[in-house]
């Protein structure tokens, strides 16, 4: 009896609240059919950035992004993301290829990264331009370099074509070489411009006492050119790429100009047919000179000092960047 008259007392107690209990399953229905449309609210502004990335990232891709939401409940949620390819609405990730899921994860990842609810303001990315084709990386460098406005960005990657697009687009980056050694020893240093390596090799070559004159002649013009017209590619593509070109319309001229003149003038005048001739003044005619030679197979004796000819040349073209 004292047992169902305390249930009797708790009995009373629920009863007096049941028109709460009422209002709070009342809420939570409601809640819960609401949930996905609350959801996509949060999501929109996080959408709208992720499609904006994949509009610089998708370059000459054909599939676009329209539409970004949540479906589902509980542990069956997903995200669904609406496609269109050449304006005809499709699954999105059904159509793209291994580079285009890969720019779409960045696409979908950085914008969270990067939000304002975020207490870190660093961005860490580890070869993130695997599979991808030129074009997408210079895009990708696009994005970063907005990112880089607000946050420090670190990017690790094996894949030089990153370190190509930086240097060629003149974008304001620190490129650092991690080396492994004899003995797993590690370290780092600055990551030395192509055209200046090329030319520490030149040096070297020159330097050499145990390799034949004839060998020296034979080899260095041909690495004379390579120093002058990486110098030149990095130039004229920096250029280009400041003034709003595509990459691909910089790789056309670029490839359409076959000697090494015609290179330099489009780096210096941005056009291949451009007249050198005030240009090429002491220094700079005599490191073509011996560009030219090496192009026509001929041997010429090289020294220190058609070596620093060739240096002060090459520093002047990528000083015009």
């Amino acid at each position: 009896a004292a047992q169902l008259g305390g249930w009797v007392g708790l009995e009373e107690q629920a009863r007096a609240v049941d028109d709460e209990l009422n209002a709070v399953t009342a809420a939570k229905k409601w809640l819960n059919e609401h949930a996905a449309a609350f959801r996509n609210l949060r999501l929109k502004p996080i959408a709208a950035q992720a499609r904006d990335i994949w509009h610089q990232l998708r370059q000459e891709s054909n599939v676009d992004l329209v539409e970004i939401s949540l479906e589902g409940t509980s542990t069956r949620r997903k995200v669904v993301l609406e496609g269109a390819v050449d304006g005809k609405p499709t699954k999105a990730l059904s159509v793209m290829s291994q580079g285009e899921l890969h720019a779409l994860a960045l696409a979908l990842f950085l914008p969270r990264a990067t939000s304002a609810k975020s207490p870190f303001r660093f961005v860490v990315l580890d070869d993130p331009i695997q599979a991808m084709d030129p074009s997408k990386i210079d895009g990708f460098v696009q994005v970063l370099c907005e990112i880089a406005k607000t946050h420090q960005v670190i990017v690790f990657s094996h894949d030089d074509r990153l370190a190509s697009v930086i240097r060629d687009t003149g974008v304001d980056a620190r490129l650092i070489e991690v080396v492994r050694e004899k003995g797993s020893r590690v370290t780092v240093r600055d990551n030395v411009n192509p055209a200046l390596r090329q030319l520490g090799d030149i040096f070297a070559l020159i330097k050499d006492a145990n390799m034949p004159e004839d060998i020296k002649g034979r080899a260095a013009p041909a690495l004379f050119r390579m120093a002058l017209e990486s110098a030149a590619k990095q130039t004229f593509y920096a250029k280009q790429a400041l003034a709003g070109r595509s990459l691909a319309e910089s790789e056309d001229k670029w490839l359409s100009a076959k000697k090494t003149s015609s290179r330099l003038a489009l780096a210096i005048h941005g056009h291949s047919r451009a007249d050198l001739t005030p240009w090429l003044r002491g220094e700079r005619q005599r490191a073509l000179r011996i560009c030219n030679a090496g192009a026509h197979g001929d041997a010429k004796l090289v020294s220190i000092h058609d070596a620093r000819d060739l240096e002060k040349t090459v520093l002047e073209v990528l000083a015009l960047r």
